[in-house]
């Protein structure tokens, strides 16, 4: 669609980004029944809760509010679901309850200005387990509330980032993760009534969590982590005696599991190099997983039926959005998407590449080309995090370049999660700008191809992947045409000063600290070499963004302007970090694609230097 010479209107990229935005998605299903799961379902515009019958495979919204709903929990027979709502993007989640059985949804929490993050109903299925700032608006304490009259007591007082995983009413015990640092995590076991405290993996150096339950009698603690490993996996712990043996591991990180009902196995679902591969394993000697058949893609929530049957979970492919798969115990799939004839986008699936970087280590992404032959421009996506990493779900962004004619390579560059603690670890503090050199590095790789467009290359991303764009266009203006910032860091300093308060002790081991690397943090801005950056840049920020102040965007924006640089800002007064709501994303984002195809479209560019 994108030829050299011309460029689709804006009204034709509106319309396409609309096409592609407008699909609608299902994910976070929760079993209320063994025939009936409820899922968040975006049909409006946002997450909201619809109950999906899996044998009519009709589905009934049940809640329609303007806001997005970012939780969802439940347990089959309570009667009840609790589900977590902010407002404007801001994340401050308050509690709702929904019954089941019909009725409105009733508001548990009153406080607009803290955070109620649900974690967990009890299993009971009368109480709801989730973290507050409420007393301290920079620690969060655990508390547990009936679902029924909200009567509440405090489980857990503030002590850092902790999150409520699971709770056992019979043994009066709930499963906090408390973060030490972004990547280490102590796994507790807190008795409420007594206060006690437990910690179940004790440790030196680090230790990553992902999830943690119990097992029907609270004997058994199950969890995911990368304890004594470079990956996660699946382990089995004995609360009394602290004792633990690995149940299941492999040379990619476990993402999810859920322990049966009867406890005679567990679904579990594996990272392979940004591919979800899901299975179940008998929980007996030698038994070998059962690993399910499903196309490439990204799995959300493994959730069993409560007779133990059928294992419901989303599922994300490139061409496709989240549906509802349901597996029989024999392997057979069913699936349940938003809309009855949902089909998938024309377009190629995503090649899994490793191209050489400056210290010769294997930096993984995707390339994504279009329809046709080149020599395509290419943008290159960067995820945010930076302990994240770009998977092959879908993403109507990158459709959308694609369908532009545009070709892309989402990169997984050193920082990234999903390879292993080491490669992790290879961006912390002073070695930040080594992974901008990944970024410069993938131009090298692309400038071999003869089907890339050597001279149209641009670089975009959000959060962390704003910086990284920023950074990207300061520290290597020569390579790039132009850049797309979404809610990204331009000054570290400013950023840690500002950013939530329960946030800046966690991110000092991967950034640093503003006590002792303040001129560190400095040098690494983009905002310090503002004067180096000269391609033409768009810039996307929400007026709530809670992680990465609007002031970020507010600086770089001025400083361009002050030096008449081609500079353009879209502020979202209803959003916060990212874009939620579906016509901001449509407006968002087809605005800065007319933006970055009007930049191609120059014979010789504004930024980009000939080679």
């Amino acid at each position: 669609m994108f030829t050299k010479t011309g460029i689709p209107t804006p009204d034709d990229i509106e319309t396409l980004a609309t096409l592609l935005f407008s699909m609608p998605s299902l994910g976070a299903p929760v079993w209320i029944n063994n025939q009936t799961i409820a899922v968040l379902d975006d049909r409006s515009g946002v997450p909201q809760v619809s109950f999906l019958d899996t044998k009519t495979g009709d589905l009934q919204a049940r809640t329609s509010f303007p806001e997005r709903i970012l939780t969802l929990l439940g347990r089959p027979g309570s009667g009840n679901l609790v589900f977590g709502m902010d407002t404007g993007g801001n994340e401050k989640q308050q509690l709702w309850r929904l019954p089941v059985h019909g009725g409105d949804p009733v508001r548990l929490t009153t406080n607009d200005g803290a955070i109620h993050e649900p974690g967990a109903i009890a299993t009971d299925g009368n109480t709801v387990v989730y973290r507050s700032n409420e007393r301290d608006e920079a620690l969060f304490d655990i508390r547990g509330s009936n679902i029924t009259n909200f009567d509440t007591m405090i489980w857990m007082e503030a002590d850092g980032m902790p999150s409520p995983l699971a709770a056992s009413s019979e043994q009066r015990t709930v499963l906090v993760s408390r973060l030490n640092t972004n990547l280490d995590a102590s796994l507790l076991l807190v008795k409420p009534e007594t206060g006690d405290t437990l910690d179940l993996i004790p440790h030196e150096g680090e230790a990553s969590l992902k999830d943690a339950t119990f097992s029907n009698d609270g004997k058994t603690v199950w969890a995911i982590s990368n304890f004594d490993s470079e990956f996660f996996r699946v382990l089995r712990i004995d609360p009394k005696t602290r004792a633990l043996e690995v149940a299941f591991s492999t040379n990619w990180d476990v993402e999810a599991f859920a322990l049966s009902p009867d406890e005679s196995s567990i679904a579990i679902s594996v990272n392979e190099d940004g591919i979800s591969k899901p299975g179940i394993l008998a929980l007996t000697p030698g038994a070998s997983v059962q690993w399910l058949e499903i196309e490439a893609g990204v799995i959300d929530r493994l959730s069993w039926s409560p007779d133990g049957n059928r294992l419901a979970f989303g599922l994300s492919t490139p061409t496709r959005p989240g549906r509802i798969l349901v597996a029989e115990r024999d392997g057979s799939i069913s699936t349940f998407d938003a809309e009855a004839g949902t089909g998938s986008l024309d377009l190629p699936q995503p090649q899994v590449i490793r191209y050489t970087t400056f210290d010769g280590r294997q930096v993984p992404a995707f390339w994504y080309t279009p329809a046709g032959e080149g020599p395509w421009p290419v943008v290159v996506e960067v995820h945010g995090g930076p302990e994240s990493q770009r998977r092959i779900g879908f993403a109507p962004p990158t459709s959308l370049w694609l369908s532009l004619g545009v070709a892309v390579l989402a990169t997984n560059v050193r920082g990234s999660t999903g390879y292993g603690k080491e490669y992790c670890h290879l961006d912390d503090v002073d070695k930040r700008l080594d992974a901008v050199r990944d970024l410069a590095e993938a131009v090298t790789w692309l400038r071999t191809r003869d089907d890339v467009d050597p001279d149209r290359i641009s670089v975009m991303g959000g959060s962390y992947g704003g910086f990284m764009t920023l950074a990207a266009l300061t520290f290597y203006p020569e390579l790039w045409r132009a850049g797309v910032d979404l809610v990204g860091i331009c000054n570290f300093v400013s950023f840690l000063e500002r950013t939530g308060p329960w946030r800046r002790k966690h991110r000092a081991a991967e950034y640093g600290t503003l006590e002792h690397d303040r001129e560190l943090l400095t040098h690494i801005s983009p905002l310090t070499h503002i004067d180096r950056l000269v391609a033409p840049l768009f810039v996307i920020h929400g007026r709530n963004d809670p992680r990465v102040p609007l002031y970020e965007a507010e600086q770089v924006v001025a400083a361009l302007e002050a030096k008449g640089q081609d500079v353009h800002l879209m502020v979202f007064d209803d959003e916060g970090h990212g874009l939620s709501k579906r016509q901001n994303r449509i407006a968002g984002y087809a605005a800065a694609a007319a933006f970055m195809l009007d930049q191609f479209a120059k014979p010789d560019g504004t930024g980009a230097a000939p080679r």
